[in-house]
């Protein structure tokens, strides 16, 4: 790291939303172009620099910035230039120059201390001089903020956003309690937060450390392992671990938590459960929507047996058993669920339900948790679905209700309990609820179990779909799902049908393979882009690992020179990204089939770049839905390479073709419903490389991941609440 120091002679380009600049800077009397982001800075003013020198492609010699320090000019030219710079409004060059002649090198000392004196200029008023410190303390402060976070090793980037949510007080916030930035800012952790603290001299001991540490053991469980809760003497082991304090700290902490609201606790399958309130209020609030709308939804007709007659003439289909019950369930109950593996029939019964609410005039929306999801639906039914993130609009509770009179919902196996309570609660109380999904998919990659836990408390009407519709037309794909489910080997010997199985006896041959199928192989056999071909992973790590295949595919698809760098990985135009947060706040547009805009990119979206400017910072995306959003700076480390991605991250998805390298992994990873989900999500081919004996031991793995979830708890509990409750009315 080296450090330099120079004046600023030209600010080229900045970016005001993150502070990405491009600045020419006076460095030992020859002029050096510095890159990076930067404080609110002028021309005039001098800074410390540390970075290192680089060499662009294009523009040669620059110095990418780390990290800024500001010194206030010193000259009287070089206060004329910083005061004329454009940084503090109501000051021109005009205006400078006079200040300047009249105080000389004290000009910034009597713009902060005694602006009235500033009056004694022709053309300043009091008023005037009042602005002109206002905003010279307004950017002073944020350069004072930046350099104190960076004192701790805070990047400029995240500096810059942390004073976006403190404003004047960031200093004051961050010294007294720095693990307040754990709960107000994205990216920022218990370790990082740790860090700052303990450089600040803050003792491991303190109520501050101790307190942030329980928080964060219960965010981090939910975000990792899917808990809604964690029973008390478990949470208070792994807050132990974490900040090896006396258990009898953390636990006088955890009670004083709950006593101050910010923990809540329940009495689940014996033990004490420990939530945090955001989850708490969310799995809660679930199970009291939903035992509200049995008891008390309109039922719209509890007859459906003719009308679904008449749909089977219209449309020459024959229903079986468990369709028309599914149809007659939603019909009959204020809410419904409808489960079922692929080509069970579940699209078609859903085209029903449509059919049913149009002839009713009722009015009914379709949605999914991802975009993916919500497209699938509106090319199968012909009717327009959405994800439920936009259809909500706001993602908060108090949003206004949805103009609904029944809502289908499918893949409510993806559906975290925040989403769900959200949706829930927006929907009125009259409207239909439909939900539908696979419980044998993973469980949501977010907190909660909702799909699974709603089936097993027994009080929600349901019905399974079995009989496989898509064997018949000679789908193996569908064939070797249910076979997998069902703990059987699927058929990998079978040719020229859709599901192939490629032996492989290493990882290097497994990666090497999976690179011609995509690259040569499928694209020349189903005649398609190679980026439409998605390489799904069990695991992140390993030569047959997204990281590893991610960088492979780039360098075997996409040629295009340039790009930014993220997190040590290179993303260009042409390369297939996916969005891994959710980013309510993103704008997005799009142009087709009619114009329209919004905000919102969620976790899971994908879509190709169509520019990287390394100028600027800014990368734009279009997304499969054709979406398009501008990303800067500060938004590119949600970005990923999606050229393979893990199984967990395909969810709701579904491919053209998919290919699954299966290498020797943890037994808590390669298990049966994972190999299960990744081949639903094919529609035209599914090959597997790697070795039977890895596939066969997949399928022999039926272990899931036990979460701690309270949703069934929460349910039975509301049941025998609005039980009583009518009982006492009778």
């Amino acid at each position: 790291m080296r450090e330099i120091k120079g004046t600023i002679e030209d600010i080229i380009f900045m970016n005001p939303d993150n502070g990405y600049s491009v600045i020419l800077i006076d460095y030992e009397g020859d002029p050096l172009t510095v890159v990076g982001n930067f404080p609110p800075v002028s021309e005039g003013e001098s800074v410390e620099l540390s970075g290192e020198f680089v060499t662009h492609p294009k523009f040669g010699k620059q110095f990418k910035v780390a990290t800024v320090k500001r010194a206030e000019p010193q000259s009287v030219d070089s206060i004329i230039r910083f005061l004329s710079s454009g940084l503090i409004k109501g000051v021109g060059p005009k205006t400078a120059m006079n200040i300047v002649n009249t105080f000389g090198r004290k000009t910034l000392e009597v713009i902060e201390n005694t602006p009235q004196k500033l009056s004694q200029i022709r053309g300043i008023t009091p008023a005037k001089a009042q602005i002109i410190q206002e905003e010279y303390l307004k950017n002073k402060r944020i350069q004072d903020a930046v350099m104190f976070l960076q004192n701790y090793g805070i990047t400029i980037n995240t500096a810059l956003k942390i004073y976006g949510i403190y404003a004047e007080s960031t200093i004051e916030r961050v010294k007294a309690n720095p693990y307040c930035l754990i709960e107000d800012v994205d990216g920022i952790g218990f370790l990082t937060a740790d860090r700052i603290a303990s450089n600040m001299g803050i003792a491991k001991d303190s109520p501050l450390r101790i307190r942030a540490g329980i928080l964060h053991v219960l965010t981090d469980t939910g975000e990792r392992n899917g808990n809604t809760y964690l029973p008390k003497e478990i949470l208070l082991e792994e807050v132990y671990k974490l900040i090896l304090q006396d258990e009898a700290l953390v636990a006088n902490a955890v009670d004083s938590l709950i006593l101050d609201g910010k923990l809540r606790t329940e009495e689940v399958d014996g033990a004490t459960a420990v939530f945090d309130r955001k989850t708490y209020r969310a799995e809660r609030g679930i199970a009291k929507s939903l035992m509200e709308r049995l008891a008390l939804a309109n039922r719209v007709y509890t007859d459906a047996s003719r009308d679904i007659s008449n749909y089977q003439q219209i449309y020459s289909i024959d229903f079986n058993e468990a369709q028309v019950d599914a149809i007659k369930c939603v019909m009959e109950n204020g809410v419904s669920v409808i489960t079922g593996g692929p080509g069970t029939g579940k699209t078609t019964v859903i085209k029903c339900i449509i059919y049913l609410a149009e002839r009713l005039g009722l009015k009914y929306s379709l949605m999914a948790p991802t975009g993916r999801a919500a497209k699938r639906i509106t090319e199968s039914t012909g009717k327009n679905a959405s994800t439920v993130h936009r259809a909500l609009g706001r993602n908060d509770e108090d949003g206004e209700a949805l103009e609904v009179d029944l809502v289908i919902v499918d893949e409510v196996s993806m559906m975290d309990v925040y989403l769900m309570n959200v949706l829930l609660k927006r929907i009125p109380q009259h409207a239909k609820v439909v939900l539908v999904g696979d419980k044998d998919q993973l469980p949501s990659v977010g907190a909660g179990n909702v799909l699974s836990d709603i089936l097993k408390c027994g009080l929600v009407p349901n019905v399974k779909l079995e009989f496989i519709y898509r064997q018949s037309g000679g789908s193996l794909i569908a064939e070797n799902a249910h076979m997998v489910n069902m703990g059987q080997m699927p058929n990998l010997d079978e040719k020229n049908r859709d599901f192939f199985f490629i032996n492989s006896t290493s990882v290097e041959e497994t990666a090497k393979t999976v690179l011609d199928l995509v690259q040569f192989r499928i694209p020349k056999f189903l005649d398609i882009d190679p980026l439409k071909i998605q390489v799904l992973c069990p695991m992140k790590n390993g030569d047959a690992g997204v990281k590893n295949l991610n960088n492979l595919l780039q360098q075997r698809l996409n040629q295009n020179g340039g790009g930014l760098t993220v997190k040590e990985t290179l993303l260009k135009k042409g390369d297939k990204v996916m969005h891994t947060v959710n980013n309510y706040s993103l704008k997005w547009v799009r142009y087709s089939p009619y114009y329209e805009s919004g905000e919102g990119v969620f976790n899971g979206d994908m879509g190709v770049v169509e520019y990287a400017d390394a100028g600027t910072g800014e990368l734009k995306v279009v997304f499969d839905d054709g979406r398009e959003a501008v990303y800067s700076r500060v938004e590119l480390d949600e970005l990923t390479l999606a050229y393979a991605v893990t199984v967990h991250k395909s969810q709701g998805s579904e491919f053209d073709a998919v290919i699954i390298p299966l290498a020797a992994g943890s037994p808590q990873i390669m298990t049966r419903n994972l190999l299960y989900t990744a081949i639903t999500r094919a529609k035209k081919m599914v090959i597997i490389v790697g070795s039977r004996f890895n596939v066969k031991r997949m399928v022999e793995n039926d272990y899931i991941a036990s979460r701690y979830s309270a949703l069934k708890f929460f349910m039975t509990s509301a049941e025998r609440e609005f039980r009583l409750l009518y009982d006492s009315v009778d």
